[in-house]
């Protein structure tokens, strides 16, 4: 059943993913253009800021895109989203270096996709167990 009358749960799903893949998005968008004042005030961690950028990304694209409710099959919007927000920034990324290497291409998707099966099935697990546990003590 929708939380929306006359909606049903496959929109939500779809909706749930491209919020995701555009919070995603932000946060790598910010996190690059930031990159080059974190590479003069702290040279070490601007080695691997765009790493750790890419990792808060996904992950936040992954949190959004399972909302609170989404049923423990719907886990798989996280990865969806997560390869999403990394999709959208691609061609920036691109424009800006001249060329994406395809190795860098690959790496950098399979770790969106760790990342938001991780968050996607702890979320869903998390909150099925919170739900099963209240039913339970009612």
């Amino acid at each position: 059943m929708s939380r929306f009358p006359g909606m049903s749960t496959r929109a939500l799903g779809y909706a749930a993913v491209i919020r995701g893949a555009f919070r995603g998005f932000g946060v790598l968008l910010v996190g690059g253009l930031v990159h080059p004042a974190v590479m003069q005030l702290a040279e070490p961690l601007g080695y691997v800021w765009l790493l750790l950028v890419a990792l808060v990304a996904f992950g936040a694209a992954a949190v959004a895109a399972t909302p609170p409710g989404t049923p423990v099959s719907a886990w798989r919007q996280a990865p969806a989203a997560a390869v999403g927000s990394y999709f959208l920034i691609v061609p920036l990324v691109r424009a800006g270096a001249g060329e994406l290497p395809l190795v860098q291409l690959l790496l950098t998707t399979v770790t969106a996709v760790l990342v938001g099966v991780a968050v996607g099935l702890a979320r869903t697990s998390f909150e099925a167990s919170r739900a099963s546990s209240a039913s339970a003590a009612a």
